[in-house]
């Protein structure tokens, strides 16, 4: 019986549950699960509450790090959290009382009272701060990885929302083995690829741990993909940093995600939270709107969604609106039934048509929702579009800073500022005069985020302000910049597209507004840039050879080509198939037309919609993972926490 690749994808649940069921399976007595909030919806995706209970879990709580759970003598409290420092030290002071009270401490570890399940892994220094807290006799550490979680087709998640933070911000790369751990499970349920790109330094390491890990065992099935591309979140930050047009995408800029649910909330989301609190204003909320609901991102589970997700938005939002008006004519038609008919449409096509109403009401509030959150969406549009072409570099200054002024987001005007870093470069008396300005806005404890953001890449380094004479200054010539990395690759890539002989369709029109949208991944940006992982991936199944490949992409900096255990750049393996001289040994064409791709720091829906476009127009499958998906603004917001 052939397995499709989906149903492979969608066992890595089954296997979590294993793993899960070892660790429970190995804790005798009366257990009580405490579980970190955080880690609740991707729980849900591995287990229910009564699969938990069948083994032996007797009760659930949620952690809350300033009231300590109490503890009865005959209870085994099983602690769930994030491997995070500062959690795991907090609940660590919270168990010193309670250790000291127990009278049942055993040198035994199948017997302690209470356990600590860190999520994905139990670091080498927890064992020694558990040693320091005096807790060795009465605390056993655990690690527990359920790898991939099956959010949607062709989309998978690790769930890990702090590795941005960690890698980037803290050059803590400690979490990488757990990923590498996952990714060779994924070569064991899907077997391994002929050739790996990796873009980045991450990614080669991930590479390098997926190799000491050894090779997986052989299968006799063939394998599902042919290729796979990991890449570096900051090979990429503009795919992040620039608004999407479409649905799913512009759903993740207002709401929050966990595990692919969102929280549909007018009173409280992404845009009203970072928001300056003067400029918010009353607002009124309606009854309907006042209690929040959920979306479960999942075109299986939604088909609303599942129609809508990939769409332009202001297509998605007229055909919600259209299937609402087509649900109210349909009902009408009870008032027209005769008795028998009325029963037989009741028992059949009532509950189902109820079911449906309600989704399409909640897509419809959402929509509502983000189109009042982003009011000013066509002028957001035209200044990023502004930025990547570097158009009058002062109007764009002059741009952000009366966004700041006006709109007051804390996270999204600084977005704008590393996005035109990135794409045109800001001096270090620009970077000065703006972090003035927001400090001013929001308060000088914030001056640290810029040197965050410099750690990550996104802004240059903050430096000194420096009174210098301002005829001195009118005198100096003005510095000649030079070309950032983004441009060197936007270009080398055709990342950036523009429509010379038309006018850019409107950023609150139809998607079809020009017929150049609809044959290019770009449209997930409203036709003006191509993520990068859509364009390697259209590049990696229309090569012909490696020498094809290594033609286009040679003179990229970072990318390397894994075949087996061999490591080269693009230009070294394609000299190494013209000295070998044999056909068989390029790995180009591929002859599986399936890649995998994994981003290292966080995917985004406009990266997913465009790989989705590419892989329909080149009759391929490709499947995007990551460590979590998030907006724009989730990536700023990691520098905040400081």
């Amino acid at each position: 019986m052939d397995v499709t690749l989906e149903k492979k994808l969608q066992g890595f649940q089954l296997v979590a549950q294993e793993k899960l069921q070892a660790i429970l399976c190995s804790i005798p007595g009366k257990k009580e699960l405490i579980l970190e909030p955080e880690l609740i919806k991707p729980l849900e995706h591995v287990c229910t509450a009564s699969w938990l209970k069948l083994k032996g879990i007797q009760r659930i709580y949620k952690h809350d790090a300033k009231q300590r759970l109490p503890h009865a003598a005959d209870q085994v409290h099983i602690y769930m959290i994030r491997s995070l420092l500062g959690t795991y030290q907090t609940l660590l002071r919270q168990l010193q009382p309670l250790a000291i009270q127990t009278t049942s401490e055993s040198p035994d570890l199948e017997l302690r009272a209470f356990h600590i399940i860190c999520v994905p892994s139990c670091y080498a220094y927890f064992h020694a701060l558990l040693e320091q807290a005096g807790l060795c006799g009465v605390v056993q550490l655990h690690h527990y990885n359920w790898d991939f979680i099956y959010l949607d087709q062709g989309v998978l998640s690790l769930e890990l929302p702090n590795l941005y933070e960690c890698l980037y911000l803290q050059s803590n790369s400690s979490a990488l083995p757990s990923i590498a751990q996952s990714l060779r499970l994924l070569q064991m349920i899907c077997g391994p690829p002929s050739v790996t790109l990796t873009f980045g330094n991450h990614s080669a390491q991930l590479v390098q741990l997926l190799q000491a890990l050894g090779t997986v065992p052989q299968s006799p099935n063939p394998p599902d993909f042919g290729a796979w591309l990991i890449i570096d979140r900051d090979k990429d930050y503009v795919s992040t940093l620039l608004t999407p047009a479409i649905y799913a995408g512009l759903l993740l800029e207002v709401f929050q995600l966990s595990a692919g649910e969102i929280i549909v909330d007018n009173a409280n989301n992404k845009i009203r939270s970072q928001k300056l609190q003067l400029l918010q204003g009353k607002t009124e909320y309606a009854p309907n709107q006042a209690k929040p609901s959920c979306l479960r991102l999942n075109s299986a589970c939604d088909e609303i969604y599942g129609d809508n997700r990939y769409k332009h938005f202001a297509q998605a939002s007229s055909l919600v609106r259209a299937q609402v008006k087509t649900l109210g004519l349909e009902l009408q038609k009870l008032n027209d039934m005769k008795l028998e008919e009325m029963h037989d449409y009741v028992a059949r096509k009532l509950p189902k048509l109820t079911e449906l109403k309600a989704k399409v009401l909640r897509h419809l509030n959402a929509s509502e929702i983000v189109i009042q959150m982003l009011g000013n969406f066509r002028r957001l549009q035209t200044l990023e579009e502004d930025i990547l072409n570097n158009v009058s570099r002062k109007r764009l200054l002059t741009g952000i800073d009366e966004l700041l002024t006006t709109d007051g987001q804390r996270y999204n005007t600084l977005r704008l500022l590393c996005l035109l870093h990135l794409c045109v470069g800001v001096t270090p008396d620009e970077l000065q005069s703006f972090a003035r300005n927001y400090c001013n806005m929001f308060g000088h404890r914030e001056l640290c985020v810029f040197q965050q953001l410099a750690q990550a890449g996104l802004l240059p380094v903050l430096l000194p302000e420096r009174k210098t004479s301002a005829k001195l200054l009118s005198n100096l010539p003005l510095p000649k910049f030079q070309q950032t990395e983004f441009q060197a690759n936007a270009n080398r890539l055709k990342l950036l597209t523009s429509f010379a002989d038309a006018e850019q369709p409107a950023a609150s029109g139809s998607a079809s507004g020009h017929p150049a949208i609809k044959s290019c991944p770009s449209f997930v940006f409203n036709g003006m840039y191509i993520p990068l992982a859509a364009q390697l991936c259209s590049m990696l199944l229309n090569a012909n050879s490696g020498e094809q490949l290594a033609t286009k992409l040679a003179m990229i900096d970072g990318l390397h080509v894994h075949v087996g255990a061999q490591v080269n750049t693009l230009k070294a393996y394609a000299a190494n198939l013209k000295m070998a001289s044999i056909e068989s040994a390029d790995v180009f064409p591929l002859r599986l037309r399936n890649l995998f791709v994994f981003v290292v720091g966080g995917a985004n829906y406009a990266e997913i919609a465009a790989c989705d476009f590419v892989a329909k127009l080149t009759g391929a499958q490709i499947t995007v993972a990551s460590d979590t998906l998030l907006a724009g603004s989730d990536l700023i917001a990691a520098a905040f926490n400081h």
